[in-house]
């Protein structure tokens, strides 16, 4: 009580004002009064005679303000503690599952791939329904959650090659939409990839422009098998990488294991003939 004893009225007033702005229904009660926070303000009226049982109510009234203020205070940061853990706990959430989260999907382009593919990384396919509208136009549906994951697409754009292509590009955007994490396109064949370079005037580079479609879209890596030129991983930018694997390396080994006598490799143009002669040295 000490530490209150000399607290003035008019000090006092101003703290019970202030504490009407938190909240007017409380009440305290006091071994020598009791009083509403409304009639706070009818205390400066009280005789000297008086003065010093108020200012043992006074004294009364600090330590209910002082504590007041600390359970205030205690309350706030409970709050914000509690409301800064429900903003961030769902990105952590789904950073954890990111990181351990793989979805493999494909087209119609080769599903018996893909499902091998599956079958050896001991998974399954992904639930996405691919069709078609009555006109031919591609409508795809992709029937589970991707959000945070690492998609995998598993679509070689081989003929149909435009309906393949079609097909992977709007695989693409709609992972992209429904919050992939990163989007990884496994393209076996690489279709127009025999368009790399102007052979002559007024004709387009395919390869370059299937490149930058697949960009648009928002893919982040492409894997292709034994490219018809190198140079097609060039007509991607430096935030798209490419992967080009060389299937000659398995091919030769398989065909060394048969005991083949004088064997002749035919290769359909130059750029062919030059990977598999290369694949011969490396093995």
């Amino acid at each position: 009580m000490s530490r209150f004893s000399n607290i003035s009225i008019d000090r006092l007033s101003h703290l019970a004002r202030g504490f009407k702005s938190i909240g007017r229904k409380a009440l305290f009660t006091s071994s020598t009064a009791v009083a509403s926070l409304d009639n706070l303000d009818g205390f400066r009226d009280r005789s000297r005679s008086s003065n010093n049982n108020y200012k043992s109510t006074a004294a009364g009234f600090g330590l209910l303000f002082a504590a007041a203020g600390a359970i205030s205070l205690s309350v706030s940061k409970s709050d914000c503690d509690a409301e800064k853990e429900a903003v961030e706990a769902p990105w952590s959430r789904d950073n954890s599952r990111a990181s351990n989260g793989m979805k493999l999907f494909t087209g119609n382009s080769n599903k018996l791939l893909a499902a091998d593919i599956a079958n050896q990384l001991g998974m399954s396919l992904g639930k996405i329904n691919v069709t078609h509208f009555a006109d031919g136009e591609v409508n795809v549906i992709v029937n589970e959650n991707v959000r945070g994951k690492d998609v995998y697409i598993i679509q070689p754009t081989s003929p149909p090659v435009n309906e393949s292509l079609m097909e992977l590009l709007l695989m693409i955007s709609t992972m992209r939409r429904a919050s992939a994490r990163k989007i990884t396109a496994i393209i076996p064949y690489y279709g127009y990839a025999r368009q790399d370079r102007k052979m002559q005037a007024r004709v387009p580079i395919s390869a370059a422009d299937v490149a930058r479609l697949l960009e648009a879209m928002g893919i982040d890596r492409v894997v292709a098998v034994d490219l018809h030129c190198g140079q097609i991983q060039g007509f991607f930018g430096p935030r798209v990488p490419l992967d080009n694997l060389d299937g000659g390396m398995v091919g030769v080994s398989y065909f060394g294991d048969m005991d083949l006598v004088n064997p002749v490799i035919i290769s359909p143009d130059a750029d062919c003939s030059r990977i598999e002669a290369n694949s011969c040295l490396c093995t």
